[in-house]
C-alpha cells in the first residue's frame, strides 16, 4: 500500500532527523517544524554570502592589479634605463667619429688695426696757444 493514492507524503524532521507520515506542520515525534527556514533568512543569506563573494573578487583585483602596476614600474625603469644607455652610446659614437674626422684648416684671425691711433704711453699732450691753429 505505499503507492496508494490516499496515503501522505513521507517527510524528513530537520531537527530529529525522523521519517514520518504526519500531514501536520510539526513532527510528531519532537514538535519540531517541518519547514527548516523562512523565505526572508534565505535571502538574506543569499545576500550575505554574494557580499562575502564580492569582497574576495574586489580583494582579489586589487592584489593583482598592484602587482601589475609594480611589473609594469619595472618594466618602464628598466626600457627607461636601455633608452638612456642606447643614447649615451649613440653620442659617444657621434663624438668619436666627430674626433677621427680631419679638421678643417680654420683661418686664424689676423688683429685689425684700430680706425683712430692710441697715443703711445709715454705720450703727452702739448697745449696748442690760442689763435694758433691749423
Amino acid at each position: 500500500m505505499e503507492g496508494s493514492v490516499g496515503a501522505p507524503p513521507q517527510r524528513v524532521c530537520p531537527n530529529c532527523a525522523r521519517i514520518s507520515w504526519a500531514t501536520g506542520p510539526r513532527c510528531p515525534y519532537c514538535r519540531a517544524r517541518f519547514r527548516r527556514q523562512t523565505a526572508t533568512t534565505m535571502a538574506w543569506m543569499l545576500a550575505v554570502a554574494v557580499l562575502v563573494v564580492l569582497a574576495g573578487v574586489l580583494v582579489m583585483l586589487l592584489i593583482a592589479g598592484e602587482r601589475a602596476r609594480s611589473e609594469l614600474d619595472r618594466r618602464v625603469e628598466r626600457v627607461q634605463r636601455d633608452f638612456d644607455a642606447s643614447v649615451a652610446q649613440i653620442r659617444e659614437d657621434v663624438r668619436r667619429e666627430l674626433q677621427q674626422a680631419t679638421p678643417l684648416p680654420s683661418a686664424t684671425p689676423s688683429p685689425v688695426p684700430p680706425a683712430t691711433p692710441t697715443p703711445s704711453p709715454g705720450a703727452t699732450k702739448t697745449p696748442t696757444p690760442p689763435g694758433a691753429g691749423p
